[in-house]
């Protein structure tokens, strides 16, 4: 269990960045040893993911810091954007409709779910491809 938080969130966050960035780790190299993906990894450094108490004895040896150094890091973030996040929110307002007819024809009335979601980034030449894999959630009748 995490006991006494000696950093603040930003100095933790900064803490991490600097850690991975001394040990010459890339986000991929550090999701395969605490068993995450890369994605989820990338959105712990950026200050945008929450660490459990269980992925910080994990992260901890890891970056050669204490768990207890990264105690702020296991409190929900505030979100922000940017504008890599705009193009992608972009992405969704054109083409959010579509996918939703598309999903409403294929599964029924529902919704796709942001919290039982996989995400995949990958490199294809001159693309970037995301898969979103999310569980779909029907509305339902009462």
């Amino acid at each position: 269990m995490l006991t006494g938080s000696a950093l603040e969130a930003p100095e933790a966050l900064a803490a991490i960045r600097a850690a991975r960035k001394e040990k010459k780790l890339s986000l991929a190299e550090v999701a395969e040893t605490i068993g995450k993906s890369p994605v989820w990894v990338g959105a712990l450094f950026s200050g945008q993911a929450m660490l459990t108490p269980e992925t910080a004895e994990r992260l901890a040896p890891v970056l050669g810091m204490s768990s207890s150094d990264l105690e702020s890091l296991t409190e929900a973030p505030v979100r922000n954007s940017d504008p890599f996040l705009y193009r992608l929110h972009e992405m969704c307002d054109v083409y959010g409709d579509a996918l939703r007819t598309l999903t409403n024809e294929q599964f029924g009335d529902g919704i796709l779910s942001a919290i039982d979601l996989k995400i995949n980034f990958e490199r294809r030449g001159e693309r970037a491809v995301i898969t979103l894999d999310a569980k779909f959630l029907p509305y339902k009748e009462f």
